[in-house]
């Protein structure tokens, strides 16, 4: 089997693997994606003999993880024909893409992934929260604060004023965000205006600056919306304000990716009445790989700790990264010291971006030394190293907001 970097001469073939392997895979809303130059950087292909029978997409991707911006690589699908899966293909071109990521200074690779715990064992962790909500109309209050701003809403496709109100939010919302934003190649960040069945809603001040925009699609007075994104207050009551205005049209709505924090006390006035109730799924799926460990926890360290802790991180796939590292005073080292704690590169990946704190991560027997031991659940006091690196590296909301 050849692995090999591939280039658009491919695309057709790649379409049809893709078509072979997901069953929600459309060609034709795809075309706007596959057609894109910006796509074809980092695909890779496995070749039996001169047949390809296997594709991996990966892309150029730039994240903020703890307010701080990291380069990293993308992996936007991994397919294979079905008579040749189970053979250890996505590994081998995984660590391809890897080697190359590391020679560029990349630290991060991020999915979403089919098959969490195939990724586990690769390595990834689930990075980041996202939750689902559906709800009746009925269940949204009519409670509204005067938000002074206008709406401007239409379809999506093809039209520049949707495009320039939503590259806008999009720009303020990199800039200023606590959530995991992301800056995206043109092939992905500009499909959705390649989809005829999308509606946008922009909430714009006097100046004509963006507060908030939701993008959505409706179908049988359903409205499915599929980002619901607010700089400040006054935006999210713009947007509910849209909403409320759909009265005689949507029955029912579905919020897909919304933050674990989002406000539900200031939409909705119960969670249940009269046999309606808000669902609400956790969907988390994007997970992190971390491919080198010392100057990304270097960057994301509090460095106001004056205490130091060793940890002996563990990656069964990158033996490099079988190391030492004594983080304190500011700073991170390499180390022969003896180490305090023991943990998987996987659930590195869960504390460095904050889903997962060290208190946490100790209560679940992933922060440990030597072998696993029966940690008390309930009122147990943490060892003080576990305080040290909760201090280091406190937990966060996570969410990606792509």
């Amino acid at each position: 089997m050849e692995i090999r970097r591939i280039d658009s001469a491919y695309k057709e073939r790649i379409i049809e693997i893709f078509s072979m392997s997901f069953e929600y895979f459309e060609p034709e809303e795809s075309e706007y994606f596959f057609s894109d130059p910006s796509l074809w950087d980092y695909v890779w292909g496995a070749f039996d003999r001169e047949r390809l029978v296997a594709a991996y997409i990966s892309y150029k991707y730039l994240a903020k993880i703890r307010n701080r911006i990291f380069e990293c690589r993308y992996v936007e699908a991994v397919a294979t024909l079905p008579e040749y899966r189970n053979g250890g293909i996505t590994r081998k071109i995984l660590l391809r893409d890897i080697e190359e990521a590391k020679d560029r200074g990349v630290h991060f690779i991020m999915l979403d992934p089919f098959k969490h715990d195939f990724y586990v064992k690769l390595g990834f962790g689930l990075g980041f929260e996202s939750l689902e909500y559906t709800f009746d109309y009925s269940l949204l209050s009519g409670d509204l604060e005067e938000d002074n701003l206008k709406l401007v809403s239409g379809k999506l496709f093809e039209k520049d004023e949707m495009r320039e109100l939503i590259s806008q939010t999009r720009k303020t919302l990199w800039e200023t965000s606590r959530y995991t934003e992301a800056i995206e190649i043109d092939a992905c960040s500009q499909e959705i205006f390649h989809r005829k069945a999308l509606f946008s809603a922009v909430a714009i001040d006097d100046r004509g600056l963006s507060h908030g925009m939701m993008i959505y699609g409706k179908k049988e007075r359903k409205m499915v919306i599929e980002s619901f994104a607010f700089i400040d207050l006054a935006g999210l009551y713009a947007l509910k304000r849209f909403l409320l205005n759909h009265r005689d049209q949507i029955a029912t709505f579905e919020m897909r990716k919304m933050p674990p924090d989002f406000p539900v006390e200031l939409l909705f006035h119960s969670r249940w009445q009269a046999g309606r109730e808000l669902k609400i799924m956790d969907a988390s799926s994007r997970m992190v790989r971390v491919l080198d460990p010392l100057p990304v926890v270097s960057r994301l360290i509090d460095t106001s700790p004056s205490e130091s802790v060793v940890l002996k991180i563990k990656d069964r796939l990158l033996p490099e990264n079988n190391v030492k590292i004594a983080i304190g005073n500011g700073k991170a080292e390499i180390s022969e010291a003896v180490e305090d704690f023991e943990i998987e590169i996987s659930d590195l990946a869960t504390l460095l971006t904050g889903r997962l704190s060290p208190m946490r991560l100790w209560r679940l027997g992933k922060l440990r030394v030597g072998p696993w031991k029966n940690i008390p659940w309930g009122i147990s006091e943490p060892p003080g190293k576990v305080r040290i690196l909760e201090s280091i590296f406190p937990g966060v909301i996570t969410h990606n907001a792509i």
